[in-house]
């Protein structure tokens, strides 16, 4: 059913109009009249008409005017101007309405007929635009969390991802240059401030979270991520950079306002931890670092910026050194892709902690590549040059610029890691050619696994994976070769019993010895004694 107000000062003509509907379109055009300008304003309020056809000259408000009024009451109706005037100035105003058609009196029955046709196709077509608008934004708002999901994994966990964060930038319409984290921990406060019962509020927070996502989006622009734990961890996005001062008390300003209406709404204890803004979206693993510290530190406050922080508390010389160990094993051990994970990590916490001072930057990049070149030469007992020489500290004197200087560890590690990967595989080899050799002289005695691995000085467990990884076969199937392969040369001799054979080669039962040697090779230790003695 479509509406169709008619607005004409002449009652001849909304008595035609209303002919011509009626006979023509079986009942799915309702219609409404208006005497005057004032009358269709007023029921086109109620009525909000899908067509309109308005005369221009009426008493009081002329149609012009009207059309202005209802358009700002219901912007979808089609306009259809009916009348007796063709003044070009009349024709001109209906132009820049947006009217439809501007048809002069008399119209006959047909071009009525006409026009309404064309009109409610128009208007289907605009619904099913709309429809199509309406459902693509539905499936949009079912995808966006995912998007944001995504865009703050890739801030926490991918390393090198630039391209990736761009890609997020482009999907999530991020124009904004500048931005910060803002970290939102819930649980149950204890006595000294601290939350407790993360596993629970965890559980629980999925009940609220989409309150919380719609709350924090009320108050500033920005990506939500995923509940973590008993941890939200959300991106806000600032226009431009202000000073830092303003900066922090337009963030803590915004930060209080969500802590006081998600507490009063959820119950639950919050705490808000918040980092610095920063210029890039790569950039912003700086700002989490320190929205982390942030929150360490929020305790019954609340919420705390990170700026607030004791001077002594943003330099958190256990995580660096935590770090520094991390980058020493991984490199040991020739795992590359975790050693430079680690590195970028104390990288920006050094550019964090030093404010970008590259001297001192500089000072703690050499103390641990001194550090991990000495150790990884005296795992590898000095056999590569790269690893014993000082060079290296020269080039990093040299070095002027903190990226650049980033990308040189960064290659460095690579080259040490790779290295350090080789020696292991060649002492592991050493290992296994070691292992062989014990077992080899001692086959004939009772050997377990933890006698071999104690001979080469490795754990039972460990020596047994890197045996079965570098031979292809377990320790108990290289042993029960070479038991059998001495078995055979003994009984080609045809010095030996069976039986004085078994006690030869490290079995204590002859019966059992049969049964394996058989498996082995198909047949028994005596019908082998015996084709070799034919």
């Amino acid at each position: 059913m479509y509406k169709l107000l008619v607005a004409d000062d002449e009652q001849i003509v909304l008595d035609s109009i209303r002919y011509i509907i009626d006979k023509n379109f079986d009942g799915n055009i309702s219609v409404s009249t208006a005497r005057s300008g004032r009358e269709a304003i007023e029921a086109a309020e109620t009525l909000k008409p899908d067509i309109v056809f308005m005369d221009i000259s009426m008493p009081g408000i002329n149609g012009i005017e009207a059309i202005k009024e209802i358009k700002s009451i219901y912007r979808q109706a089609v306009f259809i101007i009916i009348t007796a005037y063709d003044q070009f100035d009349f024709a001109k105003e209906a132009v820049k309405l947006g009217v439809y058609e501007y048809l002069l009196k008399p119209v006959n029955r047909m071009k009525i007929v006409e026009i309404i046709n064309k009109s409610i196709e128009l208007i289907e077509n605009e619904r099913e635009k709309r429809r199509k608008e309406l459902e693509l934004k539905e499936r949009l708002e079912s995808i966006i969390p995912i998007l944001e999901n995504g865009f703050i994994y890739s801030i926490l966990f991918f390393e090198d991802n630039r391209r990736e964060l761009g890609y997020y930038k482009e999907f999530l319409n991020i124009t904004e240059e500048y931005g910060y984290i803002m970290i939102i921990e819930f649980g149950e406060t204890n006595g000294d401030g601290v939350l407790s019962n993360k596993i629970g509020f965890s559980v629980k927070s999925q009940s609220f979270y989409p309150y919380f996502r719609d709350t924090i989006k009320r108050f500033c622009k920005c990506i939500v991520g995923p509940v973590m734990l008993n941890r939200i961890i959300a991106f806000v996005m600032e226009d431009s950079q202000e000073e830092e001062y303003d900066h922090r008390l337009k963030a803590l300003k915004v930060a209080e306002q969500i802590y006081e209406i998600i507490t009063e709404k959820t119950g639950a204890d919050f705490q808000i931890g918040i980092g610095k803004s920063y210029k890039g979206i790569e950039n912003l693993c700086r700002s989490y670092e320190e929205s982390v510290k942030a929150i360490k530190k929020a305790g019954s406050k609340g919420v705390v910026h990170y700026m607030d922080l004791p001077a002594e508390i943003k330099v958190d010389t256990a995580y660096i050194a935590e770090m520094e160990k991390t980058i020493i094993e991984k490199a040991c051990s020739g795992d590359t892709d975790l050693c430079l994970q680690a590195f970028n990590q104390i990288f920006e916490c050094l550019q964090l902690d030093y404010a970008d001072n590259l001297e001192r930057i500089r000072t703690r990049i050499i103390e641990l590549m001194v550090l991990i070149h000495r150790t990884v030469a005296e795992y590898g007992d000095g056999e590569d040059g790269i690893l014993t020489g000082y060079d290296y500290i020269h080039e990093i004197l040299d070095i002027k610029d903190a990226m650049i200087l980033k990308a040189w560890c960064k290659e460095r590690l690579k080259n040490i890691s790779h290295l350090a990967g080789n020696i292991r595989q060649k002492k592991l080899s050493k290992i296994i050619v070691n292992a062989k050799k014990f077992i080899d002289e001692n086959y004939f005695n009772e050997i377990s696994l933890d006698d071999v691995a104690r001979g080469v000085n490795i754990s039972p467990n460990y020596f047994c994976k890197l045996f079965k990884d570098e031979t292809g076969e377990n320790y108990v199937e290289y042993l029960t070769f070479i038991r059998i392969q001495k078995a055979k040369e003994f009984l080609e001799e045809g010095k030996y019993s069976v039986k004085e054979v078994c006690y030869q080669v490290g079995y204590s039962d002859p019966n059992y010895f049969s049964r394996i040697f058989k498996k082995v090779t198909g047949i028994t230790p005596t019908e082998f004694k015996d084709r070799t003695q034919e």
